[in-house]
């Protein structure tokens, strides 16, 4: 048997499980997902896909697995913030709260009075967020940080402190280790 029918096989099999799953699942929140992540990431929605494919299914292709590893920048804060220093916090709500990032926006807005410009990057994981707020928050505003909740669940914020070895660059083979 050569390696083409095979990977024909493998492609068929891939393709005959993705069809189920659209058929079957209700996939809304995937594809808000999808569409999020490939806007912050400044990529196109078939350039997704195609990652994901590469992530769900690693040996679909192993004559591939030998192409040199590639720099990739790390995304950015979503804007600039020339003039005052960004301080990184973990919220204790994530994804599986069924919390959005105008959710958390919107509570930063009323409770802190931070202006949402300077709100710098949200990065929303299954059970915590990142987010990015001017240094210098007030001791009385991150306390009422830390009892606020969002529906019935608790900011509970904490600051956390810088990496020193974070790098500006990582390669492609060092995330998928993620």
């Amino acid at each position: 048997m050569n390696a083409f029918s095979v990977e024909s096989r493998k492609e068929d099999k891939f393709k005959r499980r993705l069809q189920r799953i659209v058929i079957e699942e209700d996939l809304a929140m995937q594809r808000d997902l999808i569409q999020r992540t490939a806007a912050e990431l400044d990529i196109d929605l078939l350039s997704c896909a195609a990652a994901l494919v590469y992530l769900s299914q690693p040996n679909l292709y192993p004559a591939l697995k030998q192409q040199p590893k590639l720099l990739v920048p790390l995304p950015q804060s979503r804007g600039s913030h020339p003039g005052f220093k960004m301080v990184r916090y973990r919220l204790a709500v994530g994804s599986q709260h069924q919390i959005s990032r105008e959710d958390i926006q919107a509570v930063l807005i009323e409770e802190s009075g931070v202006d949402k410009k300077r709100i710098g990057r949200i990065d929303i994981r299954d059970t915590h967020t990142l987010v990015e707020l001017p240094d210098g928050m007030p001791a009385d505003i991150f306390q009422l940080l830390t009892e606020v909740a969002i529906g019935p669940h608790r900011l509970n914020i904490k600051r956390v402190k810088p990496n020193k070895f974070r790098q500006t660059t990582r390669t492609i083979q060092e995330e998928e280790s993620e």
